[in-house]
């Protein structure tokens, strides 16, 4: 009598980043008594930051990995597919502390962080995707409602190299991270998101020297029920401004206070 072998069921991880959602350190105790977990800055330059870094946890039981699914549907953790040890899948996550960029100096990549991935999943290659996820089969997650996934293209080989940022990463991660602030605002506010599109761009072309300076002038608007682009000529009067950051966002509030835009086809001053 012949007998078929069942393949075992490849372990989950979960990775969570403790600076966005300290609580999970107090809650994976409260759904497992006996979690094994790493705190990944252990170890690296930043393991004074241990306690509000990224940690990597491998839950007991089920009931456990039924909380913790919830906690994936919510952006708040990444799920990891691998027959590797806790301390391998450890291993390969801290020497992606720093990654090499295509310009200027390494960067510190919050690889824990779930939107970071949202960007990142339509543009890396097969050897990209290896590097990236080292020992992992699977990686999946959430970003703003949206499930992402990773399939490694070969879990049981070494990655030919180190994963690092390449231009066309920094711009789709750049793409993501407006997508999701456009969509947070128009969704705060009530606005359209194209609008909130337009004004993004509109403050782009501004002399801020930030991003979070062009979510400012964008709050700005949408909190002033500013119902459309500004007018080529407010962008002019913007783009003259030779003060500071500051300065520039309490010109923008004067603007938006005072004047209304002006209707379809109506002449600019």
């Amino acid at each position: 009598m012949s007998m078929s072998l069942r393949t075992p069921p490849m372990p989950v991880f979960y990775l969570v980043d403790l600076s966005l959602y300290p609580q999970l350190l107090r809650q994976m105790f409260e759904i497992d008594e006996r979690p094994v977990y790493d705190q990944l800055y252990l170890q690296t330059a930043y393991a004074q930051h241990a306690q509000q870094g990224p940690i990597l946890i491998s839950l007991s039981n089920d009931s456990a990995h039924v909380a913790a699914a919830s906690w994936v549907a919510q952006g708040a953790a990444i799920e990891l597919h691998s027959h590797a040890t806790l301390s391998q899948v450890a291993a390969h996550y801290r020497q992606l502390t720093h990654v090499d960029r295509h310009a200027g100096p390494p960067a510190l990549f919050r690889y824990a962080d779930s939107r970071l991935y949202a960007g990142l999943t339509s543009v890396l290659s097969d050897g990209e995707t290896h590097a990236l996820l080292g020992p992992i089969t699977v990686m999946k997650g959430v970003a703003n409602g949206e499930a992402w996934r990773l399939d490694s293209p070969a879990p049981d080989d070494e990655p030919l190299g180190k994963f690092r940022l390449t231009l066309d990463h920094e711009q789709a991660l750049q793409r993501a991270r407006d997508r999701a602030f456009c969509q947070q605002l128009a969704s705060d506010y009530g606005v359209a998101y194209s609008l909130v599109q337009q004004w993004l761009q509109q403050m782009k072309a501004l002399s801020l020297s930030a991003e979070y300076a062009y979510w400012e002038g964008c709050q700005l608007l949408a909190a002033s029920d500013y119902p459309a682009p500004l007018s080529p000529s407010h962008i002019e009067q913007l783009k003259a401004h030779k003060g500071s950051r500051q300065a520039m966002l309490d010109e923008l509030q004067t603007l938006i206070s005072a004047q209304t835009p002006l209707p379809d086809g109506a002449l600019d001053d």
